[in-house]
C-alpha cells in the first residue's frame, strides 16, 4: 500500500528544491561574474604585451597578440 506524504513533508520537500535551484542560480551567476573579471584582466594584459612588442618593434609578437585580442573583442 502506498504512503500518502503529509503536508509536512511536501513542504520540505519543496523549500529544500527551492533552495537548490537557487544554490545553482547563484553558483552560475558567480561563475558568469568571474570569467567576466578573468576576460577582463586578460584583455588588459594583452594590451600592455602589444603595448611593449609596438615599443621593441617586435612585429610577430605584435601580430600574434592581436590575434588573440581579437578573440576576445569580437
Amino acid at each position: 500500500m502506498e504512503r500518502k506524504k503529509s503536508y509536512q513533508e511536501l513542504l520540505k520537500e519543496y523549500t529544500m528544491t527551492q533552495q537548490q535551484k537557487e544554490a545553482k542560480t547563484l553558483e552560475w551567476y558567480t561563475e558568469l561574474f568571474l570569467n567576466g573579471l578573468l576576460q577582463k584582466r586578460r584583455e588588459e594584459q594583452l594590451r600592455k604585451e602589444i603595448d611593449l612588442a609596438l615599443d621593441r618593434r617586435d612585429k610577430e609578437a605584435f601580430m600574434k597578440l592581436t590575434k588573440e585580442l581579437a578573440k576576445y573583442t569580437e
